[in-house]
């Protein structure tokens, strides 16, 4: 393969050329290798001529930017770089030896061949000459063949990885988990691929978005997967079992591989007369479970009959009563005591919190009458037991037998949303007419009172880096809980004040999709999303000012946007931010760029979450990048790149991912 691509490179120039004088650009040469090795019946790479240059003369698909040049004596000795080769859907074709002309590209972050007609065996190409910087690699919608290309592998950088729609076969390799960490999305999705779900995937704790949907695969889910992904992530693979499938696992998979001895073969032969005697016991057994099921039939009648008399005589509310009490349900989710019930939250020692439209807010320290809890959630005296926070709704007037029970059905898929940067509810206790949600208590207030709050001579400033970190929790949180939902469920009431601060200072987003429950079943709806995303552009400008949109009849939004429109940027931040403007007033200006662009007034403009949360992502490592090189000037030529900013990751370009 080396050679191939060595011949297809030369083979790109004449030997005139080569003779003469060397490409424009470094790059060029890969580029017109992959362009020779290319069927490209629409004629999209005609731009890609070898007397222009691939940066200067914008060949289609290319972009490029300048290397950061530490001691570079002269802006000639760096010419720009190709960074991005985004080709999709341009009816291109070829085998995989053309893909591989393009790891030639050592620069390059994103590389993009979406919905071509490439064929021929991935596992031929060499990825690892990318690993420095590659990011981003979509590669769906051809038809690449074989096993998972194990130079993938040594991606360390990767975060987003697409290869759905192709003809891969083998297994998923058991240690992709722990050799791409940093994967935010893998699409495996419409291939041929077989074996079981590796465990090593549950080990990504910031995968957000996983489709494997539409192969062979086999065997049980994990557990964290099941936790975290829909069943869409799953579908379409008739041998995987478990949550949140609703096909169970009986734990009696058994795999029969030929050109085995012994045993194996034999039993495949076994006398005509051992099988009648099991067909005679199969009779026997079936006759005997009819039986059975006539008898109890007959006592069931009977039963009812006597029930329905003996209720003539007994009062309506007898009636009621049980009717109510045999819809009542307790429902307990990883990480809850086991003991729960409801006599054991009745029995704690509570405190209201507060009352809002949606639900009384109680904590409670579950075990015992005589249980204290101070304001960090400690018990103090009395027998030990568990703070919880827990959430009383009352039955909305007019709600149908119907409603009920989509009510329960989403608080069960609220149990099983686990993420660091989300309050994780723990269980719920359903009757006719309440609904008792049980959190986990986070004992540090919210971002509000952490911003807002004892503001005076005697408050501790909140120092930047705190701030982005704290906005950068919030994002992955929501961004988290809109993926989960699968599109379906929004906060619909975002505020500072619900998200909460952790004991280790990390910020938790709460109260996600409680409207939900009050109201009739909602339909799939974008724009409430879209309304989240409003909701949190605006607690990025409470971030950024230090202002809150309470004060006053100021709209923050509309405010920002005009005192950056008059060109005074530097008046929207917040005082307590002027310590840290010298060195990072670059990251608090493209901070309110997202905010900006969360908050623009056409829905259709504003970024999802997912983005919002890579591109804050993305500007706090250029901050840790700073913060590196000024502490060490000597490590400033041994950088690498931080993570795609959204200039590498567009909207389109992470929807079209999905695919």
């Amino acid at each position: 393969m080396a050679l191939r691509v060595l011949f297809l490179m030369l083979s790109a120039f004449p030997a005139s050329c080569l003779a003469v004088a060397a490409p424009i650009s470094p790059d060029a040469v890969p580029l017109l290798a992959f362009k020779s090795a290319c069927a490209d019946p629409a004629a999209a790479l005609v731009s890609w001529t070898e007397a222009s240059d691939p940066c200067s003369d914008r060949w289609r698909g290319i972009t490029c930017r300048k290397p950061s040049p530490p001691t570079s004596p002269s802006p000639s000795s760096s010419p720009p770089r190709v960074r991005r080769v985004v080709l999709e859907g341009l009816r291109l074709g070829g085998d995989a030896g053309a893909v591989a002309a393009l790891a030639g590209l050592p620069m390059l972050s994103f590389l993009s061949l979406k919905n071509n007609s490439f064929t021929g065996s991935l596992g031929d190409v060499d990825f690892s000459t990318l690993a420095p910087h590659l990011k981003l690699l979509y590669l769906s919608g051809n038809g690449f063949s074989g096993r998972f290309p194990e130079s993938v592998l040594r991606l360390r950088h990767l975060r987003r990885l697409d290869l759905s729609g192709n003809r891969l076969t083998g297994t998923i390799p058991p240690e992709i988990g722990h050799r791409l960490p940093s994967l935010l999305t893998l699409h495996l999705a419409r291939n041929s691929l077989v074996g079981p779900l590796p465990a090593s995937l549950g080990a990504m704790s910031r995968l957000a978005k996983l489709n494997v949907s539409g192969n062979h695969l086999q065997g049980r889910i994990p557990k964290r997967l099941a936790a975290v992904f829909p069943a869409s992530s799953f579908a379409g693979n008739t041998e995987l079992c478990g949550a949140p499938l609703r096909r169970r696992c009986n734990g009696q998979h058994h795999m029969v591989y030929g050109g085995g001895g012994g045993g194996g073969a034999d039993t495949s032969h076994e006398p005509k007369r051992g099988r009648r005697s099991n067909d005679r016991w199969m009779v026997a057994m079936i006759m005997a479970a009819v039986g059975a099921a006539v008898a109890s039939l007959v006592a069931a009648a009977l039963c009812g009959v006597l029930w329905l008399k003996d209720m003539k005589t007994e009062r309506p509310r007898a009636s009621s009563r049980t009717s109510s009490m045999a819809r009542e349900e307790t429902v307990r989710f990883d990480g809850c005591c086991v003991e729960f019930d409801v006599c054991t939250l009745m029995r704690g020692a509570a405190e209201m919190l507060g009352k809002g439209a949606t639900a009384t807010t109680y904590r409670v320290a579950m075990g015992g009458d005589d249980v204290i809890v101070d304001d960090a959630g400690v018990v103090e005296e009395g027998k030990a037991g568990e703070v919880v926070v827990v959430k009383r709704m009352r039955r909305r007037e007019g709600a149908t037998r119907e409603d009920e029970r989509r009510k329960r059905e989403l608080a069960r898929e609220m149990g099983t949303w686990r993420h660091a940067n989300v309050v994780s509810l723990r269980a719920f206790y359903a009757s006719a007419d309440e609904l008792l949600l049980v959190f986990d208590y986070v004992p540090n207030g919210s971002l509000h009172s952490l911003l807002h709050e004892n503001r005076g001579p005697a408050r501790v400033p909140l120092e930047w880096q705190t701030r982005l970190k704290l906005a950068q929790d919030a994002a992955q949180g929501l961004a988290y809980l809109h993926g989960v939902s699968g599109g379906k469920l929004a906060h619909r009431h975002l505020t500072s004040s619900n998200i909460l601060v952790d004991a280790g200072g990390n910020t938790r987003v709460s109260d996600f999709a409680l409207l939900q429950l009050l109201v009739p079943a909602p339909a799939a709806d974008e724009a409430a999303q879209k309304q989240d995303v409003h909701a949190f552009g605006v607690i990025l400008l409470e971030i950024l000012t230090g202002r809150s949109p309470e004060d006053g009849n100021v709209d923050l939004a509309l405010w920002a946007r005009t005192v950056v429109r008059e060109e005074w940027t530097s008046e929207v931040f917040d005082v307590e931010l002027l310590p840290s403007r010298g060195g990072a007033e670059d990251e608090m200006v493209a901070l309110l760029h997202v905010a900006l662009l969360c908050v623009a007034d056409d829905p259709g403009e504003r970024p999802r979450m997912a983005v919002v949360a890579k591109m804050i992502e993305d500007i706090r490592d250029r901050g840790s990048k700073r913060s590196r090189y000024s502490a060490s000037p000597s490590q400033v030529g041994h950088s690498y790149e931080s993570s795609p900013s959204i200039s590498e990751d567009t909207t389109r370009s992470t929807n079209a991912s999905s695919s």
